[in-house]
């Protein structure tokens, strides 16, 4: 019998990447398609790249073991705690972050090193400033608190919180009530002394720092980003330029290779250095918080100078792919971590066809735009899936950014950050010339997402149009690298294919026949979305929001939560939504209209409709002013005005008058759509409840939306007997400090047989809809 003699595989490294994804997504989803997937580029592989049996047998191998990665990997997983303990030995080994008067952390629960979500509410500005200086990564302390099990996606294609905590091994929440700072001790460890190192030098930077210079310095130095303006990052995002203020491959490879010049210049020699390289890289991945990028890159570069030291000569193919396997063997889960994906997908394509395309293209300047171009492709399916939006200005932005932050701000932070290292401080002049240049530079990028054409909303892609893609862009540059190959210029219809998936998705809303009605779950406040068949019309009701308390300065967090930033807009963008026919704001209370301004910052309105009142509150004044700023028809409503569509007829039924209570005068309209009559009535009472049934003969409601979250001052036995409501539907928040619904209003509501959703407790409530059928679901079961 001969021996099995496997050979060389250079460069084919790429294929074991493959099988060992195929077989973690095996396991993981358990879904067969994958298991025929595999068999079917077995069998593809034997034929066209003629691999010798050997080969394959290896990569049937490879497939196996991360299958059994996989697998033990989640039954290793299991929750100590039963949720009733009370009493904690906290071990913070990771980053600590005080926002205002919140302290947030993952940290791990001795001695059982299981990892929870620690979130505390600091109580004073004195033991905010005690736990600034005082507590660190590699920190034991005592604690006390309640655990609670993490919340799953509450609206229609939101952030899962809890798929990311599980996937991540954690299964809890701490809401710390009593953090003991006094009984905190250090533990001595080399990982943790460099993450304590971190947490040192960025709260450094951020004090010895103006504002603008500090987010930027710490952002590319350490790869932390909290101490950037929201707004300011935003820009980054839809401009398609953030992946700058992330430690990424082409940061690690700069600073490798300054690395490298400088030891070489003052005369270590190249063997010396690449042995000091490979022990500097898994420190600074240490340093700059592990995140997948990073270690990727770093991973990369040890393999390829430990191959040449070897004299291996690993390509640099065969070094991405090894990286994959080895981050995927040791963390399976870490495959679904967007920056694992974003960085795997650019390097992969750029190793495999920008030596292709790159080499035929004449200019340095056509290089780095077709670099550029070949990097936002492959990452195309990746930040689809995530934002649901892709910029339009990626490729130039890049171009005017890229060398900017590579060759200028960052070597100039960190000279900053090493002279500031030494002396302990930086001349007053030069930090001022430096924030005036960073400011400039967020100021343009603020400018350029300003545009009108800097994003193009999409929309969540249909699974079978996502697999597209992800097919579709590799085959476009295998087509463009055989032109390149020909010396020939590529024909521009070749340019469409990678996009044919995107304008299916954009045609889709215009040949469905379904509509749908999506009660929002903003907590404690309204949001209501209209999506008529056919793409007839796209309206909300109300956008959700925050009742202002006062604070002191000391407890002011650097984002406050918007809902209508967080969850109103990405929805919209979610559902494909670029334009609202209509937004429809009740009245002045900010849990109702919070978050129109984040709405009409993102999303094009066509009409903002708000109470013909006499007395318009700062918060309407403002959105007014920003509306007339989007060029959006502003409509004063009354009582008997309305619109219909081909498959909706809406009609507003308050407010009569213009004066009185601001919960009287919310608008209340009517709608017929799906076969069923609705009345959303906004934050009315029982006064306007009585005003509307004495001016209003026919009636007769089967979906009510319960006025004012189901307080006890709405929702009369009158009003309920002359609307005479099948469903019911409350847009309340958990756990609201208000108790809101109102025990009476349940009973009213009850007593009657009117089914009852409630968003505290189902999450969104969804009406979908063809013709005049259609069925209720809620978001949770």
């Amino acid at each position: 019998m001969k021996p099995i003699r496997f050979g060389p595989m250079k460069g084919q490294l790429f294929f074991l990447a493959a099988v060992s994804l195929l077989g973690l997504l095996t396991i993981i989803e358990k879904q067969p398609a994958y298991v025929a997937l595999f068999l079917f580029g077995m069998i593809l592989l034997k034929k066209l790249k003629k691999l010798p049996a050997a080969h394959l047998m290896l990569m049937t191998g490879c497939y196996f073991l991360f299958i059994a990665s996989g697998y033990f990997d989640s039954v290793q997983f299991e929750t100590q705690f039963t949720g009733r303990e009370k009493s904690f030995l906290i071990f913070f080994d990771d980053e600590i972050h005080v926002d205002g008067d919140l302290l947030f952390a993952y940290a791990l629960a001795m001695p059982s090193n299981e990892r929870l979500s620690v979130r505390y509410k600091i109580k004073s500005l004195t033991e905010q400033q005690s736990i600034q200086e005082l507590l660190i990564p590699g920190m034991y302390c005592q604690a006390s608190g309640t655990l609670n099990r993490p919340s799953s996606a509450r609206n229609p294609n939101a952030f899962d919180y809890k798929q990311y905590l599980q996937r991540n091994k954690i299964s809890w929440i701490l809401d710390v009530d009593k953090l003991s700072l006094e009984t905190c001790s250090q533990q001595e460890g080399t990982i943790t002394a460099l993450k304590a190192f971190r947490h040192r030098e960025i709260a450094r930077i951020k004090h010895s720092m103006p504002e603008e210079t500090s987010a930027l310095a710490a952002a590319l130095i350490f790869g932390e980003r909290n101490l950037f303006d929201p707004e300011t990052e935003r820009s980054y995002q839809k401009i398609g330029i953030v992946h700058l203020l992330a430690i990424s491959g082409l940061h690690v490879g700069l600073l490798t290779g300054m690395f490298f010049f400088i030891l070489i210049r003052i005369g270590v020699t190249k063997e010396k250095t690449e042995i000091l390289l490979m022990i500097f890289l898994p420190i600074y991945a240490i340093m700059t918080g592990l995140a997948p990028p990073v270690v990727r890159a770093a991973a990369m570069l040890m393999m390829l100078i430990g191959s040449r030291r070897l004299a291996m000569r690993m390509t640099p193919l065969d070094a991405v792919s090894a990286a994959f396997m080895i981050m995927a063997l040791f963390q399976p889960l870490i495959v679904f971590d967007t920056g694992f994906q974003l960085s795997f997908a650019v390097s992969f394509s750029l190793i495999i066809s920008a030596p292709v395309i790159l080499k035929s293209l004449p200019s340095f300047l056509k290089q780095t735009a077709g670099a550029s171009f070949i990097a936002q492709l492959s990452s195309l399916p990746v930040i689809l899936a995530a934002f649901y939006e892709v910029s339009a200005i990626s490729i130039f932005a890049n171009l005017l950014f890229v060398p900017l932050f590579s060759f200028v701000l960052l070597p100039i932070l960190l000279i900053s950050y090493i002279i500031l290292s030494i002396l302990g401080g930086l001349p007053a002049f030069f930090l001022n010339l430096l924030e005036n240049l960073i400011h400039l530079v967020n100021f343009v990028a603020i400018q350029l997402s300003e545009l009108p054409v800097s994003t193009i909303i999409i929309g969540k892609l249909e699974p079978i149009l996502l697999i597209l893609l992800i097919i579709l862009i590799p085959f476009f540059f295998f087509i463009w690298e055989g032109f390149m190959m020909k010396k020939s210029k590529p024909p521009l219809w070749i340019f469409a294919i990678p996009v044919i998936p995107l304008i299916i998705q954009v045609v889709l809303p215009y040949l469905n026949p379904f509509g749908q009605i999506v009660f929002l779950d903003v907590g404690q406040g309204d949001s209501i979305f209209i999506k008529m068949p056919y793409n007839q019309g796209n309206y909300l009701i109300d956008t959700g929001g925050v009742m202002p308390f006062e604070k002191e300065n000391w407890q002011e967090r650097g984002s406050s939560f918007d809902p209508g930033e967080k969850i109103v807009v990405p929805f919209l963008k979610s559902e494909g939504i670029r334009t609202l026919d209509k937004m429809i704001l009740t009245h002045g209370d900010a849990d109702h209209i919070g978050g129109a301004n984040a709405v009409l910052k993102e999303i094009g309105v066509k009409q903002l409709i708000i109470p013909r009142i006499s007395d318009q509150s700062d918060l309407e004044q403002s959105i007014i002013n920003l509306a007339r700023e989007k060029d959006t028809d502003v409509y004063l409503a009354g009582m008997g005005t309305g619109w219909k569509t081909a498959q909706g007829d809406f009609l507003i039924l308050n407010p009569s008058v213009s004066m009185g209570d601001r919960n009287e005068q919310s608008i209340v309209l009517q709608a017929v759509i799906g076969g069923k009559k609705w009345l959303f009535t906004g934050d009315l009472g029982i006064e306007g409840e009585k005003t509307m049934a004495r001016n209003i003969t026919d009636f007769d409601i089967d979906v009510l939306k319960v006025g004012h979250h189901g307080s006890k001052y709405s929702s009369s036995d009158l009003f309920l007997e002359r609307i005479n409501p099948d469903i019911a539907v409350i847009s309340v928040g958990e756990k609201n400090r208000y108790g809101h619904p109102g025990e009476e209003v349940i009973k009213r509501l009850e007593l009657r047989g009117i089914q009852i959703f409630r968003t505290d407790k189902d999450g969104a409530i969804i009406y979908k809809f063809t013709g005049n059928s259609g069925t209720f679901s809620t978001q949770i079961p």
